[in-house]
């Protein structure tokens, strides 16, 4: 499965989720001068794991803001990627995970465009 998303100047992305696959990659298409805050804008991925389950139901990707708020209250720890131009992030599609907040320039041309490839089922336990 392929998503391509080009999201405007300022916004806070996508919500805490775990996708519907066995790895997920992400790869950051626009150039690093639109980022107007270095080292923000990519992605923070959780160390947490959402069951199968969970992923083939749908409930671990619901865009919901508890999941995000849950994952903070708890303490979970996260690892953030900047963003970076065609920076790869390659990880367990499991893993909750979401955008990171950003600003980039205004303008068509200074988008954040993000690609994602979804590979594989994930397993049932």
């Amino acid at each position: 499965c392929a998503l391509l998303a080009r999201y405007d100047s300022a916004y806070q992305g996508i919500a805490v989720h775990a996708d519907r696959a066995a790895i997920n990659v992400n790869i950051w298409l626009t150039p690093d001068e639109a980022n107007l805050e270095p080292g923000r804008g990519g992605l923070v991925v959780y160390a947490s794991r959402s069951s199968a389950r969970e992923q083939l139901s749908g409930s671990a990707n619901n865009g919901n803001l508890g999941l995000r708020q849950t994952a903070e209250m708890r303490g979970w720890d996260n690892v953030t990627v900047a963003y970076k131009a065609n920076r790869m992030t390659l990880f367990d599609s499991s893993l909750y995970h979401r955008t990171d907040n950003f600003k980039f320039k205004p303008g068509y041309k200074n988008r954040r465009i993000n690609l994602t490839l979804l590979y594989g089922a994930p397993e049932l336990e």
